[in-house]
């Protein structure tokens, strides 16, 4: 009897590992795509420059 419930246990532990892991490898490519679509957005706003109104003279 002991044996069957440190053997479920252990497959308990072993199986939350591996989700765990796996969840890990997930977030960081949603990262790693993240920061990618953020390095885009950046450099599009850097090359965006409103345009001066000229002051009317009267």
């Amino acid at each position: 009897m002991d044996n069957k419930i440190i053997a479920a246990a252990l497959a308990c532990i072993i199986a939350l590992s591996g989700w765990s892991l796996t969840t890990t490898v997930g977030l960081k490519t949603d990262v790693a795509l993240l920061k990618q679509q953020v390095e885009e957005i950046e450099k599009k706003v850097s090359k965006f420059k409103p345009k001066k109104k000229k002051k009317k003279i009267k």
